[in-house]
């Protein structure tokens, strides 16, 4: 059957005092500070030193923002985006899941379907008609490995759950708490 997306222009998270939309590009939720070097965004800000006082968010969230940067930064920057959070703050991040990628691939094989691009080639480096290297993707996660990242910088009550954006099929959320 057909697959079809979520509508990614529709903020779908809770509203919180403070909050910020990291790495939001085109996408603007209400009542949320929305972060990024592009044009347009409510804070012009690099995402790996943010001009924002520590421990004053209630929320953060990273949606299809963390792939594309490198693995070896990812530390330092999720601690970044935990550092502005207030204790009990809430960290959101969504990827394209590798686990659902793989299982994709098998199953496409398995049943001599054809490979859809989004599912695995754009999942796993970005999609080329955007023509623009911030786009790419530089890396892939398994559930596994983000849990640990979240683990390692400190995040406590680490739980996945259903993505709401772009794919839920294909990706993966992982919510927790400063």
């Amino acid at each position: 059957g057909k697959i079809l997306a979520q509508n990614c222009g529709v903020c779908m998270e809770d509203r919180y005092p403070t909050a910020y939309n990291l790495g939001s590009g085109r996408v603007h939720w209400d009542g949320w500070i929305n972060v990024d070097t592009a044009d347009g965004a409510d804070l012009c800000a690099d995402l790996h030193s943010l001009p924002v006082p520590s421990d004053s968010a209630d929320a953060v969230a990273a949606i299809h923002v963390l792939e594309h940067f490198q693995i070896f930064d990812a530390p330092a920057l999720i601690s970044e985006w935990r550092r502005i959070l207030k204790p009990g703050g809430k960290m959101i991040i969504e990827v394209p899941s590798l686990d659902k990628i793989i299982n994709y691939i098998v199953w496409a094989f398995a049943h001599k379907e054809p490979l859809a691009d989004f599912m695995t080639l754009h999942a796993l480096y970005g999609d080329p008609r955007y023509r623009d290297p911030l786009m790419m993707h530089r890396w892939a996660y398994y559930a596994e490995v983000l849990r640990s990242l979240l683990e390692f910088v400190g995040m406590r009550e680490i739980k996945e759950e259903p993505p709401r954006y772009h794919y839920p099929f294909r990706d993966m959320r992982f919510e927790c708490l400063k």
